[in-house]
């Protein structure tokens, strides 16, 4: 289940303060004694927490409800989202148990590990690569990476494929022009740049560039005096507003006695 089993230190379940079920490096003597000093220490309002000091990460998967707490003690190495996998595989074995009724009685008023003989195969798998459903689901994690990846190497060449033609259609051109010099059929090469100036508007059949400009500028002077419209009937407007509010004024103070006042 995890890329380096070396990575795990420890990893338990609890129910509050009673481990239920541990895993143990046999590398590090004592651990336990930490994760119990940990689990009684369980951050309050929160349903996952991790925390890395001194080269080791103190990863935490919080079930309210049953007040089930999910530990594991792991090198800073090990990737987040592999220890909290490991968490969620602990969740899922303690409710298979709960669900078929294996341990649920067990649960009801439990001892310190209670659970330890269901718990270790699951144990054993996480340490030990896991089984077919495991290898499944790193290949998915695997594929997924992948994709994202390819998908940001598609676009770029999506990118560049757009560059390519607009870049290789002048030089297409000058090759057919070349090759037209060199046979003698320049009567075609001509017929070709004629409906290119055609089509640039220079010819009988559209607009040369001088109707083009002075369109452009009838639209920008047609918007200049949209504007200055807009400008002055907002203005308009703010005056009424403010002679009505004068008016008013005035006819509350009976003239300028409040001022006099």
């Amino acid at each position: 289940m995890i890329s380096n089993p070396s990575l795990l230190s420890y990893t338990c379940i609890a129910k509050g303060t009673v481990v239920l079920a541990e895993f143990a490096s046999k590398e590090e003597p004592g651990i336990e004694d930490v994760a119990l000093r940990c689990i009684e220490n369980t951050p309050p309002h929160h349903s996952m927490f991790s925390h890395t000091v001194r080269k080791k990460t103190y990863t935490f998967t919080i079930d309210d409800e049953d007040s089930f707490v999910y530990f594991a003690i792991t090198d800073e190495a090990m990737e987040k989202h592999e220890s909290f996998r490991v968490l969620n595989r602990l969740r899922s074995a303690v409710e298979d148990l709960i669900r078929v009724g294996g341990g649920s009685e067990a649960l009801m008023d439990p001892s310190p590990r209670c659970l330890q003989a269901k718990m270790d195969p699951v144990f054993a798998e996480i340490v030990g690569g896991g089984g077919v459903d495991v290898d499944l689901e790193l290949d998915m994690d695997l594929v997924v990476a992948r994709e994202s990846r390819n998908l940001s190497i598609d676009s770029t060449k999506g990118r560049r494929a757009a560059l390519i033609p607009l870049l290789g259609k002048p030089l297409k051109k000058k090759k057919r022009l070349l090759h037209a010099e060199d046979s003698g059929d320049v009567g075609v090469v001509d017929g070709a740049s004629e409906k290119k100036v055609d089509l640039c508007g220079n010819g009988n059949g559209g607009a040369s560039r001088k109707e083009l400009r002075n369109g452009l500028l009838t639209d920008h002077h047609k918007a200049k005096q949209m504007w200055k419209k807009h400008v002055w009937v907002v203005l308009m407007f703010d005056f009424c507003i403010c002679a009505v509010l004068f008016g008013i004024w005035l006819w509350v103070c009976q003239g300028f006695q409040c001022v006099n006042g």
